[in-house]
């Protein structure tokens, strides 16, 4: 069975490629296993709209030391299901250097890595590459680094951006697309670069995550208001809510905001916010609370 790893920062793209991939394995037997940074599942529930052998592992990167037991207890439950593909779409806060040791186990010899693909956001790629230090590892690593939403960007941010990844990896090979869209070829010849890798597994242990409750009673024009409030101070905002009796899934990277209509279930009123040290979301969602307090239910971190 093939494993491919699917790594990049927050708002790349992963899930949407993750559809991608599941139309270019549609005649094999394909497992998923996705990694949330908050306790509150998104990527997962929308993949399960799409297939149901979705293994989810949240609360935190699967690479680091509090998570890896589940993850490889989830790992070891797939293989015995025998799948001809294992996709494992990381938390866009991971650092997946440790993936190599964790597959060298002898329990895993029926795994064949095939590769690490890295999304990147050809319009935010600058800000959080200087922002964000697990970054700079997921491209350092990753045997193919794919440039996504370049319908979005310039030729010469996207000059900009392959600079970048060159100078982290100047061995990188380089694709760029728009929606996620992945040629099969990249993956028939997706070469493992098998650099050495020495530098100890990190986190970004200055990017803070909140929980904000939202009221049934709000419109998606006052949400549009309330998340334009505090939305230049995070990196990406998520999840599903239900507005005035209907469904949405905010979708939102940088400052871009994305309210779309959901067919699916709403289980819990929440959004996810996720920011970083040296941004001041903190004051910012303070600030949020005592405009919206009606709106604005709760804020948990």
């Amino acid at each position: 069975m093939d494993l491919y790893l699917m790594t990049g920062f927050l708002g790349a793209g992963k899930t949407t490629t993750i559809k991608e991939l599941l139309t270019i394995f549609k005649d094999k037997k394909v497992a998923l296993i996705i990694n949330e940074f908050g306790k509150t599942g998104v990527d997962g529930q929308i993949l399960t709209d799409v297939t149901a052998n979705v293994f989810e592992v949240a609360g935190g990167s699967i690479f680091c030391t509090c998570k890896i037991s589940h993850f490889e207890t989830v790992l070891a439950d797939i293989v015995a299901q025998e799948p001809d593909i294992i996709l494992v779409e990381t938390s866009g806060l991971s650092d997946p250097s440790s993936a190599y040791q964790i597959l060298a186990q002898d329990k895993f010899a029926h795994i064949t890595y095939k590769g690490c693909i890295c999304l990147v956001d050809a319009l935010y790629f600058k800000k959080v590459i200087h922002t964000a230090r697990v970054s700079k590892k997921q491209v350092r690593i990753s045997d193919l680094i794919v440039i996504n939403k370049i319908d979005l960007a310039t030729t010469e941010q996207l000059a900009q951006v392959k600079q970048l990844i060159y100078e982290l990896n100047p061995f990188a090979v380089i694709e760029q697309t728009s929606y996620g869209k992945i040629d099969s070829t990249w993956l028939t010849n997706l070469c493992l670069s098998k650099k050495p890798f020495n530098e100890a597994n990190i986190r970004d242990i200055t990017l803070i995550s909140y929980e904000l409750t939202i009221s049934e009673s709000c419109t998606k024009e006052e949400l549009t208001k309330l998340l334009e409030s505090f939305i230049e101070d995070t990196y990406r905002v998520k999840g599903f809510l239900k507005l005035c009796g209907k469904n949405f899934l905010i979708n939102c990277v940088g400052d871009s905001i994305i309210i779309d209509a959901y067919h699916g279930k709403v289980y819990e009123n929440k959004i996810i916010v996720l920011s970083g040290g040296g941004l001041p979301i903190a004051t910012s969602l303070k600030r949020t609370e005592e405009m919206y307090c009606n709106t604005l239910l709760k804020i948990s971190k």
